[in-house]
């Protein structure tokens, strides 16, 4: 017979109105202050500028369905990220630095909340609350959900569509209603990212159906409903833009596909995969280790039967990120929120009254390790500010914030020992409350100085260059122009092929510019989007003048090595073929 047990309600039946109570408003609070201070401190950088370019792109054409770059077809990713972007830029009459974040802060903002409601229905309070703010606080969420990339908006509709599912089936909603719920959520995150999130959605859901040996939800018309709920979300943008280009289709489903899909390296990307995303994970992830403790297991899962869709989820999705050579740890971001409530039933289960002392021994030497790690990465820090060492200069921070943090520090290492002292209540609380806020602290205060001091702020250098031309709308760019100083050029720069001969050059063109990196050689050229691009040749076939050179790395150094060239065409001698002395690209 069918086991129906997961369907039940679980010995203790949360609270009817779960979102009054004060752990919520904790995580709330935790979140605001984590991702929504300090937007614009750090200049924009990684993909953040090639989607903000979209979304300017869309706002300037009123085209919203064909993504584009310098006006051309950019066939890389689907829209939703670049839509979001656009509207808060509507509304801002910019698409400045926090239109570009805000979307991903808001989007770690109410995952952050559904996690803890998901919980709600099968944990108590402190399992609760320990899911969400692990999730909040794990080390590549911080990063990546404070900036103007994919990942976090990605993350929030594929783990809604999975967790939202599988809150409707516990709970018993109508099939119709969850099944639509979670298909409208799956197209959502393909609309942002591509064909991962309704793939991870039907097989998680899939398979643990067919574990349940649950045919008649797996098979029930309303399934057919979910995947007509998709296919319309969906198709109201893709059937628009096929019309412009069905190359383009492939190309923003499949394009990236093989490039992570490859037998090179794989051997030793199956070696550290598994390690890189423990290392994503931290601080929490040693928590992950006691799953390994056979009685740690085993009562979680005779205790907790939902526990299954967990494991069943990351099961099925883990080997989509091991098996690909070219994955990166932030790809299996989605699946986050399934450890963190892992990690979160592990605090709940070492740290009830009926806790083994073995159970009890692993959330105290959680806490003391913590402690440990606190005190020992403050002292790194204060000897990064106090001494003159070369490797840990980028770290140093300013005196006032420096003495606030080494306090914070010490005393939140005092709390975890206090709290590792005993699992009554409040001390599992106070200690969540103390790792948390730790680390949201350290990420907004002293990362986030280290990144400003060290990043390289283009504005100023191309508003200095664009004072310059006489005509700053009229810059063209000689092939793809590095996306950061398109969008720090904040004007239309229309993109012509890399001339071969002089006639090639448009007559009624003066100025120009072009990307200038190691690989600008005589062979092939890489355009930035991991994608061969045709072949540019070494020197330009007329005589030119430099107006400005740009140096575009993400970061300060003194030896830059990508920059962009703004050159100026000497129109009086223009000639037909490029004589020797002609500036040559190196």
């Amino acid at each position: 017979m069918r086991d129906r047990s997961e369907r039940l309600s679980p010995p203790e039946s949360p609270a009817s109105s779960w979102w009054r109570e004060w752990e919520l408003a904790a995580l709330l609070v935790l979140v605001v202050a984590t991702y929504f201070t300090r937007l614009t401190t750090v200049p924009i950088c990684g993909e953040e500028s090639r989607w903000a370019n979209g979304a300017r792109e869309m706002i300037a054409s009123g085209d919203w369905i064909v993504p584009r770059q310098q006006g051309m077809i950019f066939p890389e990713r689907p829209p939703l990220g670049s839509w979001a972007m656009g509207l808060l830029g509507l509304a801002r009459h910019e698409v400045d630095l926090v239109a570009v974040r805000l979307p991903s802060a808001c989007a770690v903002l109410i995952l952050t909340g559904l996690i803890y409601a998901y919980a709600r229905c099968w944990m108590s309070r402190l399992g609760s609350f320990s899911s969400a703010a692990i999730f909040a606080t794990l080390g590549q969420v911080l990063p990546l959900g404070r900036l103007g990339e994919s990942e976090a908006i990605f993350t929030l509709f594929v783990a809604a569509s999975l967790l939202v599912w599988h809150w409707g089936y516990m709970r018993h909603w109508p099939a119709a209603l969850v099944w639509s719920l979670g298909y409208s959520l799956a197209a959502l995150g393909a609309l942002t990212k591509g064909l991962q999130a309704p793939v991870y959605f039907v097989t998680v859901c899939g398979a643990y159906l067919l574990l349940r040996r649950d045919w008649r939800w797996l098979f029930s018309r309303w399934h057919a409903l979910g995947v007509a709920c998709f296919a319309t979300i969906v198709g109201t943008w893709l059937v628009p833009f096929a019309a412009s280009d069905w190359q383009s289709i492939h190309d923003i489903w499949l394009g990236l596909v093989g490039d992570r899909f490859t037998t090179a390296g794989l051997f030793s990307h199956l070696l550290r995969f598994p390690f890189e995303t423990f290392g994503c994970l931290l601080p929490w992830s040693p928590l992950l280790l006691a799953l390994f403790k056979p009685s740690v297991s085993k009562s979680l899962l005779t205790d907790r039967p939902q526990v299954r869709f967990l494991i069943v989820a990351l099961a099925v999705t883990y080997p989509s990120v091991w098996l690909a050579a070219g994955a990166r740890g932030r790809y299996f971001m989605p699946l986050y929120p399934c450890l963190a409530i892992l990690m979160g039933l592990v605090i709940e289960r070492c740290t009830a009254c009926a806790a083994s002392l073995n159970h009890r021994r692993v959330w105290r030497l959680y806490l003391r390790g913590t402690a440990i790690a606190v005190l020992v990465g403050g002292g790194v820090l204060v000897a990064a500010s106090l001494v003159p060492i070369k490797q840990l200069a980028s770290a140093a921070q300013p005196w006032p914030f420096l003495a606030v943090w080494a306090m914070v520090a010490v005393g939140s290492a005092g709390v975890l020992i206090w709290a590792s002292l005993g699992e009554q209540a409040p001390r599992p609380q106070i200690a969540i409350v103390a790792v948390a806020g730790f680390v949201g602290l350290t990420y907004v205060g002293a990362v986030l100085n280290s990144r400003a001091g060290s990043g390289n702020d283009l504005m100023p250098a191309v508003a200095q260059a664009k004072q310059q031309l006489p005509e700053p709308a009229r810059l063209v760019s000689l092939g793809r122009v590095y996306h950061r100083f398109a969008y720090c050029y904040a004007a239309p720069i229309r993109q012509i092929p890399w001339p071969l001969t002089a006639s090639e050059f448009p007559p009624d063109t003066t100025y120009f510019c072009f990307d200038r990196h190691p690989s600008d050689t005589a062979e092939v050229r890489s355009t930035g989007d991991g994608r061969p691009s045709a072949t540019t040749p070494a020197g330009l076939p007329f005589e030119w003048d430099m107006v400005a050179e740009i140096p575009c790395d993400p970061v300060k150094r003194a030896d830059q090595v990508r920059t962009v060239v703004i050159g100026r065409v000497r129109r009086t001698e223009l000639l037909a073929e490029p004589p020797a002395s002609r500036p040559v690209l190196r």
